[in-house]
C-alpha cells in the first residue's frame, strides 16, 4: 500500500541506516540492499542509543528499524527519531513473526512497515518509496489496515490504550519490573502502577500474569527475552545470604 508525497530525487543515492540488534541480520540486510544502485548504507546500529547517535552522525534518508530492537518501546524510539531528525524516514521491519499494531506505528511516525514475508524486491521498493515521501505497507498487511479504518470490529482490545499505556503493556509483557519500566519510560514507579491499573481496567485483566499472557498471545513482545538489564542482587540482599 503506497501513498504519494514529496519525492527524493531519483538521481541522488538514498542514504540508509540499518538498525537491528543481531549482527547476522544486519549483514544480511546490507547484502540484500546492495543489489540496488540507488541505495547506499551509511551506518548501522544495534541499540536504541546507537540508533539516535547514528541518525545524528550519518543523517540518513531512511532508517530501516527492526521491530524488536532490544526494547519493547519502539514507539518511543520512532517518536524520538522523528522529533530530533524530522527528515529521516522510518521503515519498520519485522523478521520474527506476527505483526503487532502496524497501524499504531504508522500513526506514531513510521513511514512504512514490512512484514516477515517480504522479498528482496519488496524491501528495496519499500526503501525507495519511503525515501521519496510515500508510505509503504507490505501487501499482506494492506487489506487488514484498510479494513480496520472503518471501525473497531475485529480489532484487538489493546487498540483502546493510549500510547503510554501500550508501552507499559509491552514492557510488562517482557517480564520487566515496575522499577525498570519506570526507568525506561522516565516516570515514577507510582505512575507505572497507575498505567497498569488503567490497562487492567480497559482490557479486563486481573493480574500481572494476565497482562504478560495477553502481551504474548497478541505478539506484542519479541520471541527472545528482553535485552533490558535485569536487577542484580547485591551482597546485602537476604536472598544472597546463606
Amino acid at each position: 500500500m503506497q501513498t504519494t508525497g514529496p519525492r527524493h530525487p531519483a538521481s541522488v543515492l538514498i542514504r540508509l541506516l540499518v538498525a537491528d540488534d543481531r549482527l547476522v541480520v544486519r549483514e544480511g540486510l546490507k547484502r540484500l540492499v546492495a543489489a540496488s544502485s540507488e541505495i547506499t548504507v551509511v551506518g548501522e546500529a544495534a541499540t536504541r542509543d546507537e540508533v539516535l547517535a547514528q541518525v545524528r552522525a550519518t543523517e540518513p534518508d531512511v532508517l530501516l528499524l527492526d521491530l524488536f530492537l532490544g526494547t519493547p518501546t519502539i514507539l518511543g524510539l520512532i517518536r524520538d527519531v522523528k522529533r530530533r531528525h524530522p527528515g529521516c524516514r522510518v521503515l519498520v521491519l519485522n523478521v520474527q513473526g506476527q505483526d503487532p499494531d502496524a497501524r499504531r506505528m504508522m500513526e506514531t511516525g513510521a513511514a512504512g512497515y514490512l512484514s516477515k514475508d517480504h522479498s528482496r524486491r519488496q524491501l528495496i521498493d519499500a526503501i525507495q518509496q519511503v525515501a521519496r515521501g510515500a508510505s509503504y505497507v507490505s501487501p499482506s498487511l494492506a487489506s487488514t489496515l484498510i479494513s480496520g479504518l472503518g471501525g473497531a470490529g475485529g480489532r484487538p482490545r489493546h487498540e483502546v490504550l493510549s500510547t503510554r499505556e501500550y508501552q507499559v503493556l509491552c514492557l510488562f509483557g517482557s517480564g520487566i519490573s515496575f522499577k525498570q519500566i519506570a526507568a525506561e519510560l522516565g516516570v515514577s514507579p507510582k505512575t507505572v502502577s497507575t498505567y497498569r491499573s488503567r490497562i487492567c481496567d480497559k482490557l479486563k485483566l486481573s493480574s500481572n500474569a494476565a497482562i504478560i499472557r495477553y502481551a504474548i498471545e497478541h505478539h506484542l513482545v519479541p520471541s527472545a527475552p528482553s535485552t533490558l538489564p535485569r536487577r542484580r542482587k547485591s551482597p546485602t540482599d537476604k536472598s544472597a545470604r546463606r
